[in-house]
């Protein structure tokens, strides 16, 4: 049973005259689910499963936490129904990130990830089921989410795509650390563009609207909506990709995976929208994370690069729903840090629980 929080009461409030919009939308997309054989279990939070015997949730990390446990427990001991996925509409305005503790003494603070939504306990480093978002990027930005819901249903309705081409986009500086990644996945290393040579506005928008599958290895600041390259031999950061690169780019189901700090980030930047936003908009789902990551300035991969990779292999699967390759992704990194190093690292296990996926998670790759 494939799980869809709806948290309709909090979303009324903040859309107010524009909730009738969204509602429409949102029902288009759960309806769209169904047709496509996706059976989903819609419940607000804020009023429980009374049927299931579970009670109203505010609308907390901790509290959301502990209800997707007990309608878990619910779900099995009642029906012996598993949950597939969870798919949380609204953006962590509406519907707040889960809150985890963060092992790297970095400026991040507690991880901020949907990572929580999917797990048992807090020792638990692997989500039960796979958790994917539908965000927002706040109050500023009402008729994002209408959007991202009408693009999920079109989806839904057109079912599994071809497989289609890969694109890499890396700043120079970690070309080699890179193009091992994109070799390793089986993936041609020559479609790794380096920043520089490539700088904003100078992306090939043809390559990128033809991918199925990007793959950005760029510097994410605060500050810049922008993702950064970076020369080999010079420590300043060259603008690479900006949002208004994306102006009038047609992305649907293309997937984004950002090794870049700040790559998930939602808010707008001095008035311009965020990155993530922006291939949102733009019809693809995005795999990132809010805070700082982690990876390998050069051979061997590690961190987040070694996640990159996974992702980019798990995604190839034929007929695999994407938040089903999202969680054997991070699997698959677990199970191979172990067998490398026979335990994992702060930075490891940073990397297994800040990554979030922006998209409808049943969708098939």
């Amino acid at each position: 049973m494939h799980l869809a929080l709806t948290p309709r009461r909090r979303l009324r409030q903040h859309y107010s005259q524009t909730y009738d919009t969204l509602s429409s939308a949102l029902d288009d997309a759960l309806a769209a689910r169904a047709d496509a054989g996706v059976a989903t279990l819609a419940y607000d939070p804020e009023d429980g499963m009374p049927e299931l015997g579970v009670a109203p949730s505010p609308l907390t990390p901790a509290a959301l936490t502990t209800q997707l446990a007990t309608i878990e427990r619910a779900l099995r001991e009642h029906n012996g129904i598993m949950i597939d996925s969870l798919w949380v509409i609204g953006g962590p305005e509406t519907v707040p990130f889960g809150v985890m503790p963060n092992p790297m003494r970095d400026r991040d603070g507690p991880i901020l990830s949907d990572s929580a939504y999917g797990m048992a306990n807090a020792q638990d480093l692997l989500t039960h089921w796979p958790v994917g978002r539908t965000p927002d990027s706040g109050a500023d930005n009402h008729p994002s989410l209408t959007h991202l819901l009408s693009l999920t249903a079109k989806a839904h309705r057109a079912g599994p795509q071809p497989q289609g081409l890969a694109l890499g986009i890396s700043t120079a500086r970690w070309a080699a650390v890179s193009t091992e990644v994109f070799a390793a996945a089986g993936e041609p290393a020559e479609n790794v563009l380096l920043a520089p040579p490539l700088r904003a506005g100078m992306i090939d928008r043809q390559r990128l609207a033809e991918a199925r599958r990007i793959y950005c290895n760029l510097h994410g600041v605060t500050g810049s909506a922008a993702w950064y390259g970076q020369s080999p031999d010079d420590s300043e950061l060259i603008p690479a990709l900006r949002p208004a690169d994306l102006a009038g780019l047609q992305l649907d189901r293309t997937v984004v995976i950002t090794q870049a700090c700040f790559g998930a980030r939602l808010s707008t930047t001095n008035g311009e929208q965020s990155m993530a936003m922006a291939l949102l908009n733009a019809g693809a789902t995005l795999i990132g994370t809010v805070g700082i990551s982690y990876g390998a300035p050069d051979p061997p991969a590690s961190e987040s690069d070694l996640l990159a990779l996974q992702l980019l292999i798990a995604l190839r699967q034929p007929g695999q729903r994407l938040g089903v390759a999202v969680r054997e992704a991070h699997a698959a990194v677990l199970r191979d840090l172990l067998r490398r190093q026979g335990r994992l690292d702060n930075d490891d296990t940073k990397t297994l629980l800040e990554f979030v996926l922006y998209g409808d998670p049943a969708l098939p790759v």
